[in-house]
């Protein structure tokens, strides 16, 4: 596989998840086609019940997860709950590779204490828009 068809293949993961997001609201809407006004007015104002719980709920876990990730930096240990651990990691340490490399050029013995690790993939929303 070349690169040139990733970009197909990122815009296909895309239409899937928005397909998978939208998949609900669909499922409710065929739903509601099938009953009469009156039932289909009670399960559409349950259902915006539920819409609004989630949003709180959404909120309450957003505000959760920024106190123990708080907590956790400022204890400086990892925690552990029944179900969930929140992990502390060390801060990553960077070197400039330019310098190291001018550097390693007259101090070759310093290579022997430069790891390499693997590369990994992120994927995540586009900054930029290609049509």
């Amino acid at each position: 596989m070349d690169v040139h068809t990733i970009g197909p293949l990122l815009d296909t993961l895309s239409a899937q998840r928005v397909a998978l997001t939208n998949l609900p609201d669909a499922m409710l809407a065929a739903i509601l086609h099938q009953l009469s006004p009156d039932d289909a007015a009670r399960v559409e104002a349950i259902a915006q019940e539920f819409r609004t719980r989630e949003a709180e709920l959404k909120r309450e876990i957003e505000q959760t997860e920024a106190t123990i990730k708080a907590a956790v930096l400022e204890t400086g240990a990892s925690a552990v709950g029944t179900h969930l651990q929140a992990t502390i990691t060390a801060p990553r340490i960077t070197w400039d590779n330019k310098g190291m490399a001018a550097y390693s050029a007259l101090h070759p013995d310093v290579l022997a204490y430069r790891k390499v690790g693997e590369p990994s993939v992120t994927i995540r929303a586009s900054s930029q828009r290609r049509d």
